[in-house]
Order: C-alpha cells, then structure tokens, then sequence
C-alpha cells in the first residue's frame, strides 16, 4: 500500500502507512495520499489509530493543508490550491474526514501534537479546523442530574426492582429486543460501555441513546468517540443536537455532517453558542464559491 505521507528527496518511492514503530523521517503531506490510504484501510479503528501515528511525525503546516484540502473535497468545493489533485476524491474525503474527526478526538493523540495542530490551523486562518484539536468542553449537564443519572441502583420497568449496576452491565450484554429496549434508556455510562460492545446493538438504539436530552456527558462522548458508530449520519445528527453532548465531541462531529443539518443545528437555540457559531463558520467556508481565493492562502 502506498503511504499517506511523502518522504524527502532522499527517497522518491513511499514508503508504508507509518504506525506503530516506524522511525523514518516525515518532511511533507500528500493530500491525494491522505484520502487513498485511509480510504484503503477497511478497519475503522485501524484506520483511526494509523492517523494518530502519523498526525506526530513532521511538521504541523502540511498536516493542516492537506485536512483543509480534505475538508473541502468533502462537501464539494474545490479550491485552486486543489486542482492538481485527481477528480473523484469526494467519497473517498468524507471518509477521510470521519478518520481526521476520530483522530483529532482520540486520547492517544499525544498533547503536544495537538497544541501543534491547533496551532497552525490557527496560523492557517483555519479556525473551524482548529477546534477539531479542542480537548476540554465546559460542563454540558447539571451535576445533580448527572449524580442521579449515575446511581448505583436503577429501576427498568415501573413495577420492577431496582437493580443493581452489574446487573445492568450483564442485562447490557443480552440479545434479546425486549430487553435491549429496556436497557437503552439507561444513561450510566458503564451500562452504554457494554452496550456499545454488544453485536446486537443496531442503530436506531444509539441514536435513542444519543437523542437523550438527560444523558449523561461522559455516556455521550463515548459514542462519539467510537469508530463506528460515530460515522453513522443518524448518530451525528442526533450527538451534535443534543445539548448535553461535550462541546469539544459536538464540533468535532459537526464538522462531518452534511451543510442541511448544520442549517438546523445553526436555529437551535438550545445549543451552546459556541457549537452554533462554529457551525455557521463551517457553513460559510462551505459556501465559498469554488473559483474563490485558497484556504491558506
């Protein structure tokens, strides 16, 4: 497989996707690279922790050229500074952009890497791509809700008896519908750990988890965290309008839906400002014309 990152003069071929263990030297960034080879790699949490590896290696500048370039093959812009790259990336870019958000994320990126990050995306006048690298959301739910939330012991079903947290944790388990119907609306994060293990678990249920107003942050972020259940649309959709999603997780994911949602996601008025503000920014880099002076430039 062709790497995502270009070596120096010493070398004209590329070498491997670099993760861990790999030692060479990464002097620049291919964009085209970038999209190919994530898109290469069928595993998301492979492809995620491939990333992570690579985003540490080189210098900061490239890394944030070729995201921006990424992120606007994404959502259908092509900029002059893209328009050497092959037609056809678009796919290939939304998927690669999934990854950037995981990455960006991922507490396995290394803090100083993603002070470096930030940092030029900032220099780049890139700010909507910045805060793909923010680390820390101000609290999102009221701590008295969040300690109800999380008891040690909770009652299912109206006329049934409280159970206990590793009882939940077993129920979570279960591949029977009717218990999983019931287990969903469980918010303590321990139970939502298991469920997202479960092969049972379909879609509609996290979205359920997700669209729950009374959820609990650190729940909510595990689902956004996760490779691949976090790509899913519906998912998204549901994280980024929930207040109760931590802030950081919400703009990370908002930078991958589609510009309809962010419209909507833009009117609520029960989101934090600073989600609403950022996703009117990234609806009007979207809404640049094509021909339009470069990113960076």
């Amino acid at each position: 497989m062709n790497s995502l990152l270009s070596r120096g003069a010493a070398s004209e071929q590329p070498g491997n996707l670099p993760i861990a263990g790999c030692e060479a030297k990464v002097l620049f960034v291919r964009p085209e690279r970038l999209i190919l080879d994530l898109a290469a790699i069928v595993d998301p949490q492979i492809r995620v922790l491939a990333l992570v590896e690579a985003l540490g290696q080189g210098e900061p500048e490239p890394w944030i050229m070729a995201i921006a370039l990424t992120a606007d093959l994404a959502h259908g812009r092509t900029p002059p500074a893209a328009s050497h790259l092959p037609p056809g990336l678009g796919v290939d870019a939304a998927r690669a952009m999934e990854a950037i958000s995981q990455a960006a994320g991922s507490p396995r990126l290394a803090y100083e890497v993603r002070q470096r990050l930030y940092a030029a995306a900032q220099d780049a006048r890139r700010p909507e791509l910045a805060r793909l690298f923010f680390d820390a959301s101000p609290p999102s739910a009221d701590p008295r809700l969040v300690a109800r939330q999380t008891a040690p012991e909770r009652t299912l079903e109206p006329r049934g008896r409280p159970l206990t947290l590793g009882e939940r944790r077993a129920l979570a388990r279960t591949h029977r519908r009717d218990r999983l119907a019931l287990i969903v609306k469980d918010p303590h994060p321990a139970v939502v750990a298991v469920l997202l293990g479960n092969p049972h678990l379909t879609e509609p249920d996290l979205v359920t988890i997700a669209a729950t107003r009374r959820a609990v942050p650190q729940a909510l972020a595990m689902i956004a965290e996760h490779p691949k259940w976090s790509t899913r649309q519906a998912i998204k959709r549901a994280l980024v309008m929930n207040p109760a999603t931590p802030l950081a997780a919400a703009m990370r994911l908002a930078a991958t839906l589609p510009s309809e949602d962010l419209v909507e996601v833009s009117k609520l008025s029960s989101l934090p400002a600073a989600l609403r503000d950022h996703v009117r920014e990234l609806l009007q880099r979207r809404r640049q014309p094509r021909s339009g002076p470069t990113p960076l430039s």
